[in-house]
């Protein structure tokens, strides 16, 4: 039997714990396992956000898809810009019908599924290449119920998938900068002056962006709320997420 069993592996304990020390904050067992939980909720929280706004982006693109063409507009070539991936996607579509657990999609082929049923089958990786292979009136309309401008609208949801396989993946957010960058926004100004000062890369950015695009899909959102009163109760541990205003300066 162990005698002091970690929470975690003894890889990752020192990797949190060189986090630590590399802005200059107290690295204690203590502060590593307090770390530690800081980073889990983190990425709950946020995973529970993205949830959100993976529900909404299947919901908005069926419903500007659907007024625009009809139920199984994902089949029709007029839904897409010219050179967009039709072969790939439609090849996913099949994919994910003949996998699914679904009873109402056993049997069926692909081009017997409206896209209603089958956004339920898709990953949100696939959920993002469609929003930016749709021709332009339908990126603007989805886009736009999400307060986001459509040329940056594929960038961000690429942003968000990659930000939410880090979270399934247990992949520390905490200390690092993010493989897929945020896009540079230049609207709503409610955003733009959220993200002023911080690294395209950082999980501050990341944060802030989840929470406005999950704002959208509900008035009140409690998920918002716990993350706003899981960052107050740790602001010294902001610096890691590279806020712009917790910035460890050379004389600190």
């Amino acid at each position: 039997m162990l005698r002091h069993p970690l929470a975690v592996s003894s890889h990752r304990h020192e990797r949190f714990r060189q986090a630590l020390r590399d802005h200059q904050l107290p690295a204690s067992d203590a502060h590593v396992d307090r770390l530690h939980e800081f980073d889990g909720d983190l990425r709950a929280v946020l995973l529970s956000l993205i949830e959100r706004i993976e529900l909404a982006l299947r919901g908005r693109l069926d419903e500007a898809g659907t007024r625009m063409i009809g139920p199984s507009w994902h089949l029709d070539l007029r839904a897409f810009r010219q050179r967009a991936p039709i072969g790939t996607l439609r090849a996913r579509f099949e994919q994910a019908v003949a996998r699914s657990h679904d009873a109402a999609l056993r049997g069926r082929a692909g081009d017997e599924v409206p896209f209603a049923v089958l956004a339920e089958e898709l990953s949100l990786g696939t959920l993002s290449r469609i929003a930016g292979a749709v021709v332009p009136e339908l990126q603007q309309q989805v886009s736009r119920s999400f307060r986001i401008p459509q040329p940056t609208f594929r960038a961000t949801l690429q942003h968000i998938t990659h930000v939410r396989n880090c979270c399934a993946h247990h992949a520390r957010l905490w200390g690092r900068s993010l493989g897929v960058p945020t896009p540079h926004y230049r609207q709503p100004s409610d955003l733009v002056e959220q993200l002023v000062g911080a690294p395209v890369r950082s999980p501050y950015r990341s944060v802030v962006l989840i929470e406005h695009l999950a704002g959208t899909a509900r008035r009140s959102c409690c998920r918002s709320q716990g993350l706003a009163e899981l960052l107050a109760r740790h602001p010294d541990l902001l610096v890691g997420l590279h806020h712009p205003g917790r910035q460890q300066r050379p004389d600190e």
